[in-house]
């Protein structure tokens, strides 16, 4: 488990097995065609899959959720989770985040909800307290490492995005239960 008190991880990693867990991952808001259009139709669809997804697992028993939290699908991930948490109260929601000043240069609607979330969450912690080059890929393997059961969402068939392909890798590679959710294909 992560140290709250500070941005380093315990060495001690202990975990309460008795709780399934799941993590999800995503890639990057900008590998989706939309990139930050909540409104687009495709954004819509996807939020729906996501909230079916997260409600299946919660239905099948599972109540920790690591969210990384990005500024697409780890956000509308969180608040989906969030809102199931007000009819579930065991569920946990654990934000993760790879350092400790990520959103300082998102838009403010952006940053309002990312601090929202991190306000009412079970738990958050960060990597680092400042951005290193493996911050982000060391965040999606401990999410990894703390879940037996992994989303990803992945763009299309062939990953986009280097360090989220490297973590859907290491996540196959030590045994993980894996779930690929890609967002519909809409025609205009």
């Amino acid at each position: 488990m992560y140290n709250l008190n500070s941005t380093q991880l315990r060495t001690e990693s202990v975990k309460d097995m008795s709780k399934k867990s799941c993590a999800i991952i995503a890639e990057p808001p900008m590998c989706f065609r939309w990139g930050y259009d909540e409104e687009d139709e495709r954004c819509c669809a996807l939020k729906l899959l996501l909230l079916n997804n997260l409600s299946l697992m919660q239905a099948s028993g599972v109540t920790r959720f690591y969210v990384p939290l990005d500024a697409g699908v780890g956000i509308y991930c969180a608040e989906i989770l969030l809102s199931l948490m007000e009819e579930n109260r065991q569920i946990e929601l654990n934000c993760l985040q790879p350092y400790e000043d990520q959103a300082a240069k998102w838009s403010p609607d952006l940053r309002d909800r990312y601090f929202s979330i991190l306000e009412k969450c079970s738990a958050s912690s960060s990597i680092s307290l400042h951005k290193t080059p493996t911050c982000e890929l060391d965040m999606l393997l401990e999410a990894i490492d703390l879940c037996e059961i992994i989303i990803f969402v992945q763009v299309e068939e062939t990953v986009q995005d280097k360090t989220f392909a490297t973590a859907l890798r290491y996540a196959k590679r030590i045994g993980r239960e894996v779930n690929v959710i890609m967002p519909p294909m809409l025609s205009f």
